[in-house]
């Protein structure tokens, strides 16, 4: 079993979303307690955008992504960093941001 943990900020992120991809949201990270290996793939160094050891998940037929981390090595914990569009690269934009801070 894995420990899902969130950065402070994906609660604004989730008021943003639409009832209906909130709710597809809140299926995965219920999926990830079980294995976010399975519902996730890599992510990689995206120009100025270095998430290489963080994850992706498509939700909303691929228009939004959750952002996560797995911790494996030290505790089997998933942490959720952003939850956003896709569009312009925005989601990704945040959750680089949130990992420099």
């Amino acid at each position: 079993m894995f420990k899902v943990e969130y950065n402070p900020e994906v609660k604004d992120d989730l008021a943003n979303l639409p009832l209906n991809i909130l709710q597809e949201v809140a299926e995965y990270f219920k999926k990830y307690e079980n294995d976010p290996f399975k519902y996730s793939s890599k992510l990689y160094n995206l120009g100025k955008l270095n998430l290489e050891g963080y994850r992706k998940t498509y939700v909303a037929n691929a228009t939004y992504r959750i952002v996560i981390k797995i911790e494996n090595n030290v505790a089997q914990v998933v942490e959720v960093v952003a939850v956003g569009q896709r569009q312009n690269k925005e989601v990704y934009e945040e959750a680089f941001r949130r990992i420099q801070e």
